[in-house]
């Protein structure tokens, strides 16, 4: 038996002023909402980079990844629920 792991390359976020960014490259995102009296996101890319956005970008960045985090949490219930069907 073969299990196959099919992970999105991209999950696209829309900032309000620092354009489109993936996801799907972040390492790590690391979020404060009162850090200087407004939001800012940390985020550790997949080459170790690490890059702030604050305000508006920080909270896009931060919905987008609960969305996505969601999403893919979602997925694996609905495909764990299947295998355990099969057998």
């Amino acid at each position: 038996m073969h299990t196959i792991i099919n992970t999105p390359s991209v999950f696209t976020c829309k900032t309000p002023s620092a354009g489109w960014i993936n996801l799907a490259q972040i390492r790590q995102l690391e979020y404060d909402e009162v850090f200087h009296s407004y939001p800012v996101a940390i985020v550790t890319w997949h080459n170790g980079e690490k890059q702030a956005f604050k305000r508006e970008n920080a909270t896009a960045i931060m919905q987008a990844w609960v969305e996505a985090t969601t999403l893919l949490e979602q997925r694996c219930n609905c495909n764990s629920h299947r295998v355990k069907n099969r057998r």
